[in-house]
């Protein structure tokens, strides 16, 4: 065997060990990367059920307003005070009256005419 195909071997030999190398470095960085991108997905969805627990505590802690506000007397309208059924001025009866969705039963804010979620007409609900 001459010198040119000793060289030749050994070139062959080095651009295989090259190849390994480059090979596992490629499958070691695409392995980082799907592991930082399945942990980026896994902090969305986190952020995301937070936000979504977060949001519904600030609608029931709306509704709840919402209804404590609408409490009225059903004869002389008077705003009523908490835990009172009936009105110390008049003895009517204490119900609530909300403004919901026709659709969904949303209930709505002050100066709704559609609801936001479904488009729905907002109407007066009455709760006894």
């Amino acid at each position: 065997m001459g010198l040119w195909d000793k060289l030749k071997k050994e070139f062959s030999s080095m651009v295989d060990e090259i190849k390994e190398d480059v090979s596992g470095l490629a499958k070691d960085v695409a392995r980082e990367k799907a592991e930082d991108a399945a942990q980026n997905v896994a902090d969305k969805a986190k952020e995301a059920g937070e936000e979504r627990k977060q949001n519904k505590q600030q609608q029931e802690e709306a509704d709840r307003k919402a209804r404590e506000d609408g409490r009225v007397c059903s004869k002389c309208g008077r705003k009523a005070a908490a835990g009172e059924k009936f009105c110390p001025e008049c003895g009517g009866k204490i119900i609530v009256r909300l403004r919901v969705c026709s659709k969904c039963g949303k209930i709505a804010t002050d100066g709704q005419k559609f609801c936001s979620d479904c488009g729905g007409e907002i109407v007066e609900k009455i709760e006894e």
